[in-house]
């Protein structure tokens, strides 16, 4: 499947794009009032408010699944704006296991390597914390530190920082991995209701032999992400040199970030995954089926 047939669909489908857009734009709204609304908050309380409003926003996406699969399949003028952008709240109950369940095992997966990598990490550092030791005590003693002295510490901290970088790319590495296996699991949710482990075997039967696909239709609008996040960032320090309630700050910039970022990208890279998503579905439906009729 070549990304740039499907970025060429998508476009083709994004004529009529105002009801998907502001499907998006509620979705984000959604998402800017509750950021700005655990800005008020501190300490233990702004810990718990903080707690609540990622459990009640972590199915609050799958509206976008519910317009793009929609814009897909040529049923734009079926997309309810209101309706679908809050179908990820007013269906938590059930959509909230499944989404819980793919951020979990990616979240293990990172903490298990996490782990074993910080253990590796504080075996290597323990003689680099035993060398500076040494180190500082010479200095205090108003010894003169010799060459060799500084040659071993920068290369035993040098080791560690390596260490360091490796864990955290190694992190990197396996939680995209995983990313792309089950990364169709909420429009298999979408269209067929398969739900839990099921619709994550699902996705990862899907996606074999197609991560890299998915990865390249993803990274192609890695551009346009800096791009997005420069603005954010500018807007962000405007405001923040006009407007002095924190509260004010993050709710604008998060509607006026979001705003920018839908019309940059995310509106695109939605219908793109769709388009994805549709062509592997039907390729594994009437592909196989055509590759049995042709064996008769």
């Amino acid at each position: 499947m070549n990304i740039y047939d499907i970025k060429r669909k998508a476009n083709e489908l994004l004529v009529n794009h105002d009801k998907l857009f502001k499907v998006l734009l509620y979705i984000g709204v959604i998402q800017a009032i509750f950021s700005a609304v655990s800005t008020l908050f501190d300490g233990v309380v702004g810990g718990i408010v903080s707690l609540i409003i990622t459990i009640l926003t972590l199915t609050l996406s799958h509206g976008a699944i519910v317009a793009s699969l929609k814009t897909v399949n040529n049923m734009e003028e079926y997309i309810d704006e209101q309706e679908d952008a809050l179908v990820g709240l007013k269906k938590i109950g059930h959509l909230f296991p499944t989404y819980f369940l793919y951020d979990f095992i990616i979240g293990i997966i990172s903490f298990v390597i996490g782990v074993i990598g910080f253990i590796v990490m504080m075996a290597v550092s323990s003689v680099s914390i035993e060398q500076f030791l040494q180190l500082f005590t010479v200095i205090l003693n108003g010894n003169t530190i010799s060459q060799a002295q500084i040659v071993n510490m920068t290369d035993a901290f040098s080791n560690v920082l390596s260490i360091f970088m490796l864990v955290v790319c190694l992190i990197v590495f396996i939680s995209v991995y995983f990313s792309l296996r089950f990364g169709l699991f909420n429009y298999i949710l979408q269209k067929y209701d398969i739900t839990g482990m099921a619709a994550l075997k699902e996705s990862s039967r899907l996606m074999k032999g197609n991560k890299w696909t998915l990865f390249k239709l993803e990274f192609s609008f890695f551009g346009w992400m800096i791009l997005s996040a420069v603005i954010a960032g500018v807007i962000g320090m405007i405001l923040e040199s006009i407007l002095p309630v924190s509260f004010l700050v993050t709710l604008i910039e998060s509607v006026l970030t979001t705003f920018v970022s839908i019309y940059l990208y995310e509106m695109k890279l939605n219908v793109c995954v769709a388009v994805f998503y549709e062509e592997l579905d039907y390729e594994d439906k009437y592909g196989n089926m055509q590759s049995q009729d042709e064996g008769m």
